[in-house]
């Protein structure tokens, strides 16, 4: 299976609650400019996460958008440059053989590695390591939508 990227949102406070309410992966990047990682450019700037309705991207891209995050970078960004967001609800990842957001968080992360070399620019560190016991995800992610 293929993990691609369809759906684009403009991180802003009218687009964001489009996701009130939901669990599952987030993806931020930006539109006009490219990062230059080490093996490859990426427009991706941050993969991150929400757990919970309670705690859903809504509120989390609500916080990268206000600064209240304390991802400096992200919130930058979004002041100086046009920024959007994709994402994938906790429901259709748990199609990919794991039930755990937090594995499935860290399979992004450490695929965004493999391919370009390092962790997105505002991704300050690698995450979650995978339990012994998780199940691995079968996979692999299309990166070329943030190319």
């Amino acid at each position: 299976m293929i993990i691609l990227f369809t759906q684009k949102y403009n991180l802003s406070e009218q687009e964001i609650k489009f996701v009130r309410g939901v669990a599952g992966i987030y993806f931020i990047y930006l539109t006009e400019s490219e990062i230059a990682y080490p093996f490859a450019n990426s427009r991706l700037i941050y993969i991150g996460m929400s757990e919970s309705k309670q705690n859903s991207l809504f509120k989390r891209l609500g916080g990268h958008l206000s600064g209240q995050s304390g991802n400096v970078g992200i919130s930058n960004y979004a002041k100086t440059q046009r920024v959007k967001f994709t994402y994938y609800s906790a429901e259709v990842l748990r199609n990919y053989g794991n039930e755990n957001l937090f594995d499935i968080e860290s399979f992004f992360l450490s695929d965004f590695l493999n391919h370009y070399g390092c962790f997105p620019i505002c991704n300050g560190q690698s995450g979650h390591k995978p339990s012994g016991t998780s199940s691995p995800i079968t996979a692999s992610v299309d990166w070329s939508f943030f190319d």
